[in-house]
């Protein structure tokens, strides 16, 4: 069996998710042969050479794939820089993981897999939240039947979207932040609909931004609540309501809480209103030792063994689910 050890690494992009990613390969026993950026001059290359001394400056990005001394590649650039190089990462003849977003809407997508179908093999999509342990235990559950329901919650911070990634990201909020949790439940629940949706403009922090919330459906008519705003305060994750009368919440993700039955707290002088508390019966926290995920996700995309993971096929579902939410959804108003 393949392993990811004395595997050569490079990465295009110097940032911090290249960070992320660069240790999680170190510490498969994998090297960092090269990276590129836009200048050698550049902070990030500075704290990412200090990282991985021996790592090579790569000039021109493009040629990371050319490389002799590279056996695969992780593409992780600023988001709009990202998905002006899809057809790049997708005609390689290496390996390549893409860091999300791969794209910004599916017709883009669909093209450029089109005209690269020869070389999509290798390929995998930086979701890195299939491959963590809380997501496989929800999965078991539900490959054993009983849903009932479920919901979605996303909540975006605005002014942090801003700050970090333009004010020009916020159209596309949903097919950049918001995709974890979508991708998420397309991998949970199977391919989704929309049942009814709404879209309501608001201003947040000063900014424009569009809230939807609705119902889709899973492919056997199961209600599954959406819900994607700004600053919204309610948990953000996903939840499913089983038949046998147990309540499994991803809140967040990285958390998996499972709750059987309620408690009853009677009341008491310090509240007059009987309560009705949840009773936890399993809780799983993910590793962060490093960041979430990206371990499992690197060993799946060096050894070609790629379980969980998302391929750009499966991305593209993710992006027709987006694009049928947004066409379908009613204006209520601002």
């Amino acid at each position: 069996m393949a392993t990811p050890k004395g595997k050569r690494l490079g990465i295009v992009g110097a940032g911090a998710v290249a960070l992320d990613h660069a240790a999680a390969a170190v510490a498969l026993g994998a090297r960092i042969t090269a990276a590129g950026t836009r200048s050698p001059q550049s902070p990030r290359w500075a704290a990412f050479k200090a990282a991985h001394p021996d790592c090579a400056f790569e000039p021109d990005p493009a040629a990371m794939a050319d490389r002799d001394d590279v056996d695969a590649v992780v593409l992780c650039l600023p988001w709009k820089t990202q998905v002006a190089w899809l057809d790049w990462g997708l005609s390689a003849r290496k390996p390549v993981l893409i860091e999300k977003p791969i794209a910004l809407d599916a017709a883009a997508l669909r093209a450029s897999l089109e005209r690269h179908r020869a070389t999509l093999a290798g390929k995998l999509v930086g979701y890195n939240r299939r491959h963590y342990r809380t997501v496989a235990r929800f999965a078991g559950r539900l490959a054993q039947g009983g849903l009932r329901a479920a919901d979605i919650t996303i909540s975006e911070e605005v002014a942090r979207l801003v700050r970090v990634h333009g004010e020009d990201m916020l159209p596309y909020a949903m097919e950049h932040s918001g995709c974890h949790l979508i991708d998420l439940a397309v991998h949970l629940l199977g391919p989704l609909s929309v049942a009814h949706m709404t879209r309501r403009r608001e201003r947040q922090d000063g900014f424009a931004f569009d809230g939807y919330n609705g119902l889709l459906e899973t492919g056997s008519g199961i209600p599954v609540a959406f819900f994607a705003n700004a600053n919204d305060p309610s948990r953000v994750g996903i939840r499913c309501k089983f038949d046998d009368g147990t309540f499994w919440c991803l809140t967040p993700p990285e958390i998996l809480t499972v709750y059987r039955g309620y408690d009853i707290i009677e009341r008491s002088a310090e509240c007059q209103v009987k309560q009705y508390a949840p009773r936890e019966a399993e809780k799983l926290v993910e590793d962060a030792t490093l960041r979430p995920g990206f371990l499992a996700q690197m060993r799946a995309f060096l050894t070609g063994n790629f379980g969980p993971g998302c391929t750009p096929a499966m991305a593209l579902e993710l992006l027709d689910l987006v694009a049928a939410i947004k066409s379908q959804a009613r204006d209520i108003g601002t």
